[in-house]
């Protein structure tokens, strides 16, 4: 049977960053382009960098590129009216331009005496396209060693500096409200993704049907954006061979979440699951571990820098296939996870739930202490002081 159917705060910052001996504010004019409104990830990133950079003492004008086609109000009106203050700040100087954006869409301003480019991609190289654009860059930033290799084999000589995602940990608290999902079962697998097929949402399916059946007390909670190819999903499940009476229950939610509904969501599930075949992060990986779930994905990409054997739950990758879905990425590979190996991980954590709780508890512990608000905010602070 399938079933489907605010206000941020940072925490962390030291008082004494962005202010000289005596006390007094040395802050540049930036101006940051990226998305800001909308739900996307990088959206989210840049509205904590406005942050650390505000409260270091920095005067920020935003670009966002993204105001004009956000369909579903995320923020509340007071994180809405925060952000539009900054639409119109006035910069006395043109000291930085930061863009936090989508690679192929960066241009170099050469209006700033500075230019920063933060970005990411999630296969084994990036478009050839991009690297003489980035290479105009004083300084280009990366969350993780996989992408600082792959931009660095692709061509990219400006300094590449590892920065990793933007993330206000005390948002994150395992202990609370959860969202009501009715009685599904009493163990709850949960994904979080964009209907790709870089996501591996066919794989998760395969696996979560081949290994389950429904007298199995487990259920595969989806969370996708919005409606729209939702049927993909029904699809592959339609297709699989296992009679229909046998399957395992599949609850789909396909709608945006503001940030408190999706920790509510985290709350409500047991463990996170996703066979990615190709992450420059992976944020909502990195969510679930700091909710202490224990957290099954990939083993290729963005993802190792922070998952290991330790803390969570690797797949293993069969091979490196080649990626399909787009000409300009002819040439590029990026990883087939081992079904197999997801079905087995995916029984373990079911059948072992305290020993993999102990896991999840490792994760957000580990988490909480390599990448903190504070850290992150000194890394940040750190490479921009070096250009005052």
């Amino acid at each position: 049977m399938v079933c489907q159917g605010e206000d941020q705060r940072l925490v962390g910052l030291p008082q004494s960053y962005g202010r000289t001996i005596s006390g007094e504010i040395r802050g540049m004019n930036i101006l940051l382009k990226g998305a800001f409104y909308s739900g996307h990830g990088l959206a989210e990133g840049n509205r904590i960098l406005l942050r650390i950079l505000e409260q270091a003492g920095h005067t920020v004008r935003i670009h966002p590129v993204d105001k004009g086609w956000v369909k579903e109000q995320v923020l509340s009106p007071e994180e809405t009216g925060y952000l539009s203050s900054f639409e119109q700040k006035t910069l006395p100087t043109r000291d930085l331009f930061l863009c936090n954006w989508i690679g192929s869409e960066i241009r170099y301003d050469p209006d700033y005496r500075v230019n920063i480019v933060r970005t990411t991609f999630e296969t084994d190289r990036i478009p050839q396209s991009w690297v003489s654009e980035l290479n105009r860059f004083d300084e280009v930033w990366v969350q993780c060693a996989f992408n600082s290799h792959t931009f660095a084999l692709s061509g990219v000589k400006a300094p590449l500096r590892i920065i990793p995602n933007f993330f206000d940990d005390s948002q994150y608290v395992p202990i609370g409200d959860k969202m009501a999902l009715g009685a599904l079962r009493s163990y709850l697998f949960l994904s979080v993704f964009d209907l790709k097929e870089r996501k591996g949402y066919d794989v998760l399916l395969r696996a979560f049907l081949d290994e389950f059946t429904r007298r199995d007390d487990t259920a595969l909670v989806i969370k996708v954006r919005s409606g729209k190819n939702v049927s993909k999903l029904r699809e592959i499940i339609d297709a699989h061979p296992k009679p229909a009476e046998e399957k395992p229950c599949i609850h789909v939610i396909d709608r945006m979440f503001s940030g408190s509904d999706l920790i509510r969501l985290y709350r409500a599930c047991d463990a996170f699951v996703l066979p990615t075949r190709g992450e420059g992060w992976g944020r909502p990986l990195f969510e679930a571990m700091l909710m202490e779930m224990p957290v099954i994905a990939t083993s290729w990409s963005g993802q190792t820098e922070y998952m290991n054997e330790g803390n969570s739950f690797p797949v293993k990758v069969e091979r490196l296939v080649p990626v399909r879905t787009k000409p300009e990425l002819d040439g590029h590979y990026w990883a087939e996870p081992s079904v197999s190996d997801l079905r087995q991980k995916m029984r373990y954590v079911f059948e072992n739930r305290a020993a993999a709780s102990v896991v999840g508890k490792k994760a957000r512990a580990e988490l909480l202490s390599a990448y903190s608000m504070e850290a992150t905010s000194s890394k940040v602070i750190a490479e921009l002081n070096k250009f005052r």
